[in-house]
């Protein structure tokens, strides 16, 4: 079981919300959870444990009552479907940026945005939980773009860290890198459209959650999405 040493979490914030340049000390830095090293679990143990989402899920259910796993937001995929929305001029900069990096022009082959990982209808907000495959050369190219006064659910600048250490690459399809990057921008920006709170990420790599007990878990998960207020 991980222990945990060191300042305790933050008590007064609601909901983890990061600008698109994070202070010089967020809460991420603080959380127990970061002073793990990522992508270091053992062999016995795999970022795609199913029983980690499954406990993940627990804990949700535990702090928020109602979780909803892959979710439908009945979202656009295209970017078409996102002309007279809030960020389309953000939007649109990111997926011509995207086609310009390795020059898949046709990345985008569905009308709906896939599915989310989990959404809690209250206090509204998408969570998606990032095994390593999100962390690659498009989306670091997609965060670069956000607008540093835009507030996320994650740390952004560590986000792109990993994907500059990371790099991961997933050439099936070739173009299977950008289409998940732009997947990922849309979900990050769903609350524009659905007012939701900003759409939170948990790195994989940082928790082993279904090593973890109800207390311990339920302490991870308000360092990183915040307690449940009434």
């Amino acid at each position: 079981m991980i222990r945990r040493e060191g300042p305790e979490r933050p008590s007064q914030v609601s909901h983890a919300v990061y600008q698109g340049r994070p202070p010089a000390l967020s809460m991420v830095d603080d959380c127990p959870s970061q002073r793990h090293h990522l992508f270091t679990v053992s062999r016995k143990h795999s970022e795609r444990c199913a029983d980690c989402k499954k406990s993940l899920e627990e804990l949700l259910r535990h702090r928020f009552g109602i979780v909803l796993r892959n979710h439908n937001l009945e979202l656009p995929a295209t970017l078409e479907g996102w002309r007279r929305a809030a960020p389309a001029d953000t939007l649109g900069s990111i997926y011509q940026n995207l086609q310009r990096f390795r020059g898949h022009q046709h990345f985008v082959r569905r009308k709906q945005l896939p599915r989310v990982d989990f959404f809690v209808p209250g206090p509204a907000f998408v969570l998606e939980f990032d095994e390593s495959q999100h962390f690659t050369s498009p989306r670091d190219v997609s965060l670069s773009h956000y607008p540093a006064d835009s507030k996320f659910g994650f740390d952004c600048t560590r986000w792109r860290r990993l994907c500059q250490s990371l790099n991961k690459k997933d050439n099936d399809p070739p173009f299977r890198d950008e289409q998940r990057a732009w997947y990922d921008t849309l979900r990050d920006f769903a609350p524009t459209l659905r007012e939701l709170r900003p759409t939170v990420r948990i790195c994989a790599g940082d928790v082993v959650w279904c090593a973890q007990d109800r207390t311990d878990g339920l302490q991870f998960l308000d360092c990183i999405v915040g307690p449940s207020r009434p």
